[in-house]
């Protein structure tokens, strides 16, 4: 059977479709550590400044903010840095 059922609903009208798609959800621009690492080496962002969403979007780290700048925790950081971002995993 190919699709057409001729002038019944077709199958895929007629199945519920699965999950639930929130309209006001939260979309979040992800950083992991290892990648600010990499930039803080490269000499792209600075250790002694407060490192915020502004400093990650003009280096280059995140194109855009989005609903804000969520750290994850792969990779490491090894130097002291002061972030301030709109959240962090657990780990992180």
């Amino acid at each position: 059977i190919k699709g057409y059922e001729g002038g019944q609903m077709p199958l895929y009208q007629r199945l519920p479709k699965r999950g639930f798609n929130k309209p006001n959800r939260k979309q979040y621009a992800v950083v992991n550590l290892g990648l600010i690492e990499k930039f803080i080496e490269a000499g792209k962002l600075d250790i002694k400044a407060e490192i915020n969403e502004d400093a990650l979007i003009a280096s280059g780290l995140v194109r855009r903010k989005l609903d804000g700048v969520r750290i994850l925790a792969k990779g490491e950081i090894s130097k002291k840095v002061n972030l301030v971002v709109t959240g962090a995993s657990k780990s992180a």
